[in-house]
């Protein structure tokens, strides 16, 4: 009986201390979820966007020479023939290096072309190119948008965040013109066959902005954005405002379809040592695109 009183006695020390270790467990556990953010809702680490926009340009290109001797603008649309409706592809990918910390990169191609027979005398460069001259534009422009964001606020369903980034412009417009042209310096028009004019523009232009994100259910999430700058660095002039309000539909975890609607006003101005390059361009259209998400 003694022997039994001991292992009973034994026992219930023994119960006593596991109880113990798994109360400890227990409470280490507790205070681990407690200061470790929830990754419930919108905790993919990578997501990818593919996918066009169908958008309206009002596009300007304008050449200043610091002495004022030259002052030349051009409407694409109205001057030169360009589709006022442009259809352009986009590729957008996000990683989420921790909660509330995110990397974009968005790149965006666009190449414009017209061809038509001059009604009008247009100034290009200085040089008058006159009417019934045949006269082939083309515009290219690559912009590669990198940005940081960080969710000041991030609940399961909502996240709400401040954004700050690099949108880097590359743009290249190029005329040819075949007739009759009266050169910089000269009075009487002279025929040519080959006469080409070019601008290339690039400027960096730093950004700062607000997103928000809301989960609707599982399936259906909604977000908009807003960024802005205006600033002058070095020889570079550069304004932006931008905006954007969609909604994306996941049909599984990883993939779904997205669209929105988006305005964009850009104007940037690069004060060379001879001439003032400025290009202006304002948008707005719908975008649609595929969404993956890992």
């Amino acid at each position: 009986m003694a022997f039994s009183l001991l292992n009973i006695a034994w026992l219930a020390d023994g119960n006593a201390y596991v109880c113990k270790r798994v109360f400890c467990v227990y409470l280490a556990l507790l205070m681990w979820v407690a200061v470790t953010p929830a990754w419930a809702a919108f905790d993919e680490i990578y997501k990818l966007n593919i996918g066009g926009s169908v958008t309206d340009f009002d596009t300007t290109l304008r050449i200043n020479s610091r002495d004022d001797s030259i002052d030349n603008e051009i409407e694409l649309e109205e001057g030169l023939g360009f589709d006022s409706t442009v259809r352009v592809g986009f590729i957008r990918g996000f990683w989420r290096m921790a909660n509330r910390h995110r990397l974009s990169v968005w790149y965006t191609p666009t190449r414009r072309t017209s061809e038509l027979t001059l009604q009008d005398d247009i100034d290009a460069g200085g040089n008058i190119i006159k009417a019934g001259a045949y006269v082939g534009t083309s515009v290219r422009t690559h912009v590669f948008d990198i940005e940081y964001l960080y969710s000041f606020y991030k609940r399961p369903r909502i996240e709400l965040g401040i954004t700050a980034g690099l949108y880097w412009l590359n743009s290249v417009a190029e005329l040819t013109a075949a007739g009759d042209i009266v050169i910089e310096g000269e009075s009487e028009p002279v025929f040519r066959s080959d006469y080409e004019a070019n601008q290339r523009l690039i400027a960096p232009l730093p950004l700062i902005g607000l997103t928000a994100d809301y989960e609707i259910n599982d399936k259906w999430r909604v977000n908009a954005e807003a960024r802005f700058f205006d600033v002058t660095i070095n020889d570079i002039d550069g304004y932006l405002l931008s905006s954007s309000l969609g909604t994306e539909y996941y049909f599984t975890k990883h993939v779904g379809l997205g669209t929105s609607l988006v305005w964009f006003d850009l104007r940037v101005r690069h004060n060379g040592v001879v001439f003032i390059n400025t290009l202006s361009y304002e948008y707005a259209g719908i975008q649609a695109y595929l969404a993956l998400k890992y």
